[in-house]
């Protein structure tokens, strides 16, 4: 009897002298931000989300862990928040016991939540942040005030989120094509409707509007074979009839199609895939990983970069359905060669400019700023989908890539990325302009 009172004497002693973490150490790391990340792709890809809708909800959840972290760790990022489009009046209080990284991931599961179907994914992300606070040595205390500091700050980030015009725009018209030759219609093989034809309604993060873009004209309509508009058309034709094994691969490797249909007979199956904004993210937690980046590069890295390619597919969403272009499997197989198909699905909405150029490119700038012009990198993003992997020598060749793939793959004219091209680096500029 005395030797169980002893040893449970012992068990309290030994309890009761465990050393418990200052609520501001860092004990949460960048791998842990970088699995959050993979998990909001996760999720996204699992609900099949659009381009730019998964770029909303990247930039949102990024920004709310940015925007918590800053608040609490000043002098280790730069305030961007009352610079952003709506959040001018961003306020947070002051509470005692927060630590830093646990509040912004909470925060960063908090506003991920709200914009995914998949609910599941995010309280699996909060529960195992609290089990691994708990193992770090933080006490319940600053758990639980870390826990309502990110919800006073995701609650004020989420009624903001609500005046953006998202929900609305759900409610608008579905977008009829015109049935003019030199307009998009819909295109095999699924002919769906035309996709989010009033994006350039959502508010943008950083730049002033939509309307921020002096594009190129495009040449003028024709089927004449002689007109510079047939030969920018039989550019592509030529691209896909002589592919070659390199060409092929590199559309394959950007494709980035989240919804992609394969139809054998009367079924019709589809295959989910990271968005564009999705793979670029990825591309940060490879980058992230391979510097052992510190917390806060990481966290400026991912929020720059989702806000830069958010407001860039706002930018190249508004030029679409303004000019209207058909896309060249139309123009084709119409006025070409019936029985011509592209390498690549041609995605549901107008030809010009390239988003996905113009993703790439607003991405490979804001990374460029951070990592460097010249930074080597692997990119291993595509080998779950059975794909290969490929290096660069910089993120701008790894964006110009991107162009190439969208002409290789038929399903872009080539002034069509080239201008996107331009339209992602110019939105990067204004917005790194904006914020710094």
């Amino acid at each position: 009897m005395k030797l169980k009172v002893l040893i449970l004497f012992i068990t309290v002693l030994l309890c009761s002298c465990k050393e418990v973490t200052k609520h501001n150490t860092q004990v949460f790391q960048t791998s842990d931000l970088n699995h959050a990340n993979t998990v909001l792709l996760e999720a996204v890809m699992e609900d099949a989300f659009t381009p730019p809708v998964a770029s909303r909800m990247y930039a949102y959840a990024h920004l709310a862990h940015y925007s918590t972290l800053q608040s609490l760790r000043q002098d280790s990022l730069a305030e961007i928040t009352t610079k952003i489009n709506g959040l001018e009046d961003f306020k947070v209080s002051r509470q005692n016991e927060v630590n830093p990284e646990l509040a912004s991931l909470f925060a960063f599961s908090n506003v991920g939540k709200k914009l995914i179907y998949s609910e599941h994914f995010f309280d699996v992300l909060i529960d195992s942040l609290k089990t691994r606070a708990e193992l770090l040595g933080l006490s319940e205390a600053t758990i639980k005030n870390s826990e309502n500091y990110a919800l006073e700050i995701s609650e004020q980030m989420s009624n903001w989120i609500d005046k953006d015009m998202y929900s609305e725009t759900r409610t608008y018209p579905r977008f009829t094509s015109t049935k003019k030759p030199e307009n998009w219609r819909e295109t095999p093989p699924d002919y769906a409707n035309g996709l989010e034809p009033y994006w350039d309604k959502i508010r943008p993060m950083v730049i002033d509007s939509a309307n921020v873009f002096d594009y190129k004209s495009l040449p003028e309509y024709s089927t004449d074979r002689d007109s510079d508009f047939y030969k920018m058309v039989y550019q592509v034709y030529e691209a896909v009839n002589n592919k070659t094994e390199d060409t092929e691969k590199t559309a394959w490797f950007w494709d980035c199609n989240p919804i992609m249909t394969v139809h054998k007979g009367h079924m019709v199956t589809t295959i989910h895939k990271f968005t564009p904004p999705g793979h670029w993210l990825n591309i940060v937690h490879q980058v992230a990983s391979k510097e052992k980046s510190d917390y806060f590069t990481t966290a400026n890295a991912y929020t720059l970069t989702s806000m830069a390619m958010f407001d860039a597919i706002i930018a190249a969403w508004h030029v679409k359905y303004k000019t209207d272009l058909v896309r060249p499997v139309t123009f084709i197989q119409e006025n070409i060669d019936s029985e011509w198909t592209p390498v690549l699905q041609t995605p549901p909405f107008p030809e010009y400019t390239s988003g996905h150029s113009a993703t790439s490119a607003s991405a490979a700038e804001i990374l460029s700023h951070i990592f460097g012009d010249n930074y080597t990198f692997t990119d291993n993003t595509q080998l779950r989908f059975g794909l290969e992997e490929r290096k660069f020598n910089s993120f701008r060749e790894a964006a110009n890539q991107v162009n190439l793939s969208r002409f290789y793959g038929g399903i872009h004219y080539m002034q069509g990325v080239e201008e996107g091209a331009r339209q992602g680096r110019n939105i990067a500029n204004l917005i790194l302009k904006k914020l710094q």
